[in-house]
């Protein structure tokens, strides 16, 4: 189905309560060299990467095979999936990477254990109870046969366990493991995706459904060694209850909000105007690879930083992430608003070359939902205090976006749904962003008003200029514009 591998899956953005010091702790209680969190971060990278190209691949298949109003169907159905998906797995994959994280630098594999297995007990029950929500929810809206019902659920229950199985691999120090699994079965969703084209059958979902079923097999061979063995009697079952509960709210408000904005897209405008708002989610997706890779490896990182109490490394990792990710990523974003026109063409067809507009503005928005993962990260594995930061921004900017999205959709169509997540997202990225830095006392006015102020610049004159062949002269000229810009931030870069 449209935007494969479905879903954005962010980093960790629930919230947390703090977890007291054990005793008897080892020295793998500090947080890891950066040496360790930039190999991570490689590793994610590369995994990831396979998982965006499998986005590509399918959702430029199932564009080319069928016709907007359908890939807009298609692009719903992975939306409903997503949003059930998030509502309990979503925070008992958050609470895998930090509480077994938090114990094992703790010292504590025992408890490292008693996590996993509680959680992977929670996850496995509410993924089957959401499974039969989302089938039943999308039958009635979209009027879908037994097969397509069938089809949304297996995906809900395979997508759920995927999330908090991939959580549980980094939460073990598995990472170079995860990288194999997710390459391995990316391959195997894509084979099956060009199979279901080719023979002409309609079942788009169950390739993702496979490549997430076999992850999930894969990933508990993987850790059936390590998870055997002396289990604690005691742990703190209620805060890992409440941490998820907590942290459920936000991801479903921060990653559910994309989901949901598409849902009110597929209700609000035209269909083929709903199709360009799905190939823009699609496209724009590759864009979250980094960011969800040095997500994925710095949340542990900072839950084990916390638990040592070593308040200059989470500083230093939040620092060094979000300069490197707005000066870094701002070029990139500046090139690709002149390519909009060009790529929709290429992604689906002449027909999506009209939704340039739409693709900008939600480049515009994905560069705010990038800078933001260092500093909420630093805040959801931090305190009880600090961990409610990034749930009530989330829920906040998701609220404000939706409303803007209900009132601009039927008067700006797509463009208007695009605006709404800009909104939206503008609010929950700059919260959490603008507390750490203030708290740390970061230097960041001068980078971040840079690289925003380039990527708004390049959005407002795409929109000016005509699409055609100058596209790419166009585009060339902001690469080297902006990294005149840059030039100060990219040098102390260099220097860390």
């Amino acid at each position: 189905m449209a935007d494969a591998r479905a879903g954005l899956t962010a980093p960790p953005t629930g919230t947390g309560a703090r977890i007291p010091a054990q005793r008897g702790g080892t020295p793998g209680g500090v947080a890891p060299p950066a040496a360790g969190v930039a190999r991570a971060t490689a590793l994610s990278m590369v995994a990831l990467v396979a998982v965006g190209l499998t986005r590509l691949v399918h959702g430029s298949l199932v564009s080319h095979a069928t016709d907007r109003a359908t890939y807009g169907l298609v692009g719903s159905l992975l939306a409903t999936v997503v949003v059930a998906s998030l509502v309990l797995p979503g925070g008992a994959s958050s609470a895998m990477a930090k509480f077994v994280a938090f114990h094992r630098g703790a010292g504590d594999v025992a408890a490292a254990r008693a996590a996993h297995r509680f959680l992977t007990r929670l996850s496995v029950a509410s993924a089957a109870l959401l499974a039969l929500g989302a089938a039943l929810i999308a039958a009635r809206l979209y009027h879908l046969g037994w097969a397509d019902t069938g089809a949304v659920g297996l995906l809900t229950v395979a997508y759920s366990l995927y999330t908090v199985d991939k959580a549980a691999l980094y939460g073990f120090g598995r990472v170079a493991g995860y990288a194999r699994l997710e390459i391995a079965t990316s391959v195997l969703a894509i084979g099956a995706t060009v199979l279901v084209v080719v023979l002409g059958w309609h079942g788009y979902l169950l390739p993702l459904a496979l490549g997430y079923g076999l992850f999930v097999l894969g990933a508990r061979a993987l850790l059936h060694g390590t998870v055997r063995g002396e289990r604690a009697d005691r742990y703190r079952r209620g805060e890992i209850l409440g941490y998820t509960a907590l942290a459920s709210i936000g991801t479903l408000a921060g990653a559910g909000f994309l989901q949901g904005t598409q849902l009110l897209a597929y209700w609000l405008v035209a269909p083929a105007q709903a199709a360009w708002f799905a190939a823009a989610v699609a496209l724009v997706a590759p864009a979250y690879f980094l960011p969800r890779a040095l997500g994925l490896a710095l949340f542990p990182a900072m839950a084990r930083a916390h638990g040592a109490g070593d308040t200059g490394a989470i500083r230093r990792q939040a620092d060094l992430s979000t300069r490197a990710l707005a000066v870094l990523l701002a070029p990139v974003f500046a090139v690709a608003q002149f390519l909009a026109p060009q790529v929709l063409v290429f992604f689906g067809g002449p027909g999506y070359a009209p939704g340039a507009t739409v693709l900008r503005l939600m480049l515009a928005t994905t560069y705010l939902g990038v800078v933001q993962v260092p500093a909420i990260n630093a805040l959801a594995s931090g305190t009880r205090r600090a961990a409610w930061i990034p749930a009530v921004a989330a829920t906040s900017g998701c609220l404000i976006g939706l409303a803007t999205v209900a009132v601009l959709g039927p008067r700006l169509a797509a463009t208007g749904v695009a605006l709404g997540y800009l909104v939206g997202s503008a609010v929950t990225a700059g919260v959490p962003v603008a507390l750490v830095w203030r708290a740390h006392g970061m230097r960041w006015a001068g980078p971040l008003t840079r690289s925003v102020g380039l990527i708004a610049a390049a959005c407002a004159v795409g929109m000016l200029v005509p699409a055609g062949p100058a596209d790419w002269a166009a585009a060339g000229g902001a690469l080297l514009v902006a990294l005149a810009v840059l030039h100060r931030d990219l040098c102390r870069l260099r220097r860390g």
